[in-house]
């Protein structure tokens, strides 16, 4: 005996062992869940990044398609290389979506490549035929020579059909 001070057996009984062990699992059980949090965060911004990327090619198609049916370029709506006629009307009266249909030819655009991302977008064009410009010179007497202007609709999408991630937008165009 040291000075009255002994340790024994008698006062341990291992509360310490299992308050220790409660809070290990509590702090583990905390780790896993910020670990969870962080990884749908990478994943929701890994496809805002892939969007924005698929976003960029379709932009990128719509000027393709445009400089296609620029003024002077004289294009042939004949249902090759993504450029259509107008649109065929079914018997209710509605017009056909092309960009729906798998027999459509969609026409390459420009490649868009942003680091590990290489996308190729493609685009149709649809003659729309001519239209008024402004609307109310068709109501002029006598007409104005360049009232009737050539409509185009632009279809432009970044990636297949089906693909994950795909953009698909639609511009109407007037050279």
């Amino acid at each position: 005996m040291m000075n009255g001070f002994s340790i024994g057996q008698k006062g341990q009984r291992g509360a310490v062992l299992i308050v220790s062990l409660v809070m290990l699992v509590a702090v583990m059980l905390l780790g896993i869940a910020g670990i969870r949090g962080t990884s749908l965060q990478v994943r929701m911004g890994a496809g805002l990044y892939d969007r924005q990327i698929a976003f960029q090619a379709a932009e990128s198609a719509i000027r393709d398609a445009s400089a296609v049916v620029a003024t002077g370029a004289n294009p042939v709506f004949d249902g090759t290389n993504g450029l259509y006629p107008l649109p065929p009307v079914v018997n209710n009266g509605t017009w056909v979506d092309r960009w729906d249909d798998p027999a459509v030819n969609w026409r390459g655009g420009t490649a868009i490549a942003n680091g590990p991302k290489h996308i190729t977008p493609e685009f149709i064009v649809e003659d729309l035929g001519t239209w008024p410009d402004p609307p109310d010179c068709i109501k002029q007497v006598p007409r104005p020579p360049l009232c009737l202007s050539a409509r185009y609709r632009i279809t432009a999408r970044s990636g297949e059909a089906g693909a994950e991630r795909q953009v698909v937008l639609q511009s109407t165009f007037r050279p």
